[in-house]
């Protein structure tokens, strides 16, 4: 355990990020509480990262793994909450948006021209696309306070060209902590399947992360785009025999200074017992 340095503290905060194991397998841990956190990563939620890293950095929103498209199919059956013809949709907000794929150019022109914001390329050949649309709504103050879709924004140029085909609306991801319920489990997900290892770290910083779900068709490190790989915790053994990780032993963390907790008390793996 790297204790011989002192790091800074954390606020209190929701944060996720990406490691490897020795068979280059890829793997996102997720906290929900005051660390220990690796140093050099930012707040979001593992599901940002479900395509790629997306970050604070604005460099990295367009970095985008190479997914296969069983990998792909694993994440979208779990991710959309269901799929409406552009004119359905009332919310264009967390979603992923499907155009024809020869249109690519001037789907981004248009964004281009409305300022919108594509956050992430998640499928080049099945033209999906993470994009920002608040430019394209005007607010109005109603007791629901819904958007509107301006009718002069680019959006409306999108759909009224048929460049934009379908939305795809997805839904929250989310990792409870039971506490154990009757099968033993400590945490349940409201999704069955996702192509990384997945770990969550319990609330009390004096338990192990644990991996909460093994992959069908896991994500390697082959599929990360070089320029990113170096920037990945990497983990020594193998996920699918860890089923307990202390980051705070692999890379120089932060951590909440609440309750006296400090890193040099935190439990390590080969000591540990699950309560």
């Amino acid at each position: 355990m790297k204790t011989d340095k002192e790091y800074p503290a954390t606020h209190s905060m929701s944060t996720a990020w990406y490691m490897v194991d020795d068979d280059d397998n890829v793997a996102i841990i997720q906290f929900e509480n005051n660390g220990p956190i690796p140093v050099d990563v930012p707040d979001t939620w593992f599901d940002k990262l479900l395509f790629g890293p997306s970050t604070t950095d604005r460099d990295d929103d367009y970095i985008t793994f190479s997914l296969t498209d069983d990998q792909l199919d694993e994440v979208l059956e779990n991710l959309i909450h269901e799929v409406n013809t552009p004119d359905e949709e009332k919310y264009w907000d967390e979603g992923i948006t499907q155009i024809n794929p020869s249109r690519e150019e001037e789907f981004l022109a248009l964004c281009r021209e409305g300022e919108l914001t594509v956050e992430k390329c998640v499928s080049r050949v099945r033209g999906l696309y993470l994009v920002d649309y608040y430019n394209c709504f005007k607010h109005i103050e109603k007791e629901e306070d819904n958007p509107l879709l301006d009718p002069q924004s680019v959006i409306r140029k999108l759909i009224d060209r048929g460049i934009i085909f379908r939305y795809l609306s997805c839904k929250y991801l989310s990792i409870d902590d039971n506490k154990a319920d009757e099968s033993g489990k400590k945490f349940r997900l409201n999704f069955e399947s996702l192509p990384y290892y997945l770990y969550q770290q319990p609330y009390n910083e004096e338990e192990l992360s644990e991996r909460v779900l093994t992959p069908r068709h896991p994500v390697k490190l082959s599929q990360v785009p070089e320029e990113f790989r170096s920037r990945i915790h990497r983990i020594p053994g193998r996920f699918a025999e860890k089923r307990y990780i202390q980051i705070a032993q692999h890379t120089p963390c932060r951590l909440y200074g609440g309750d006296g907790i400090s890193l040099s008390t935190l439990p390590r793996e080969e000591d540990y017992i699950p309560t």
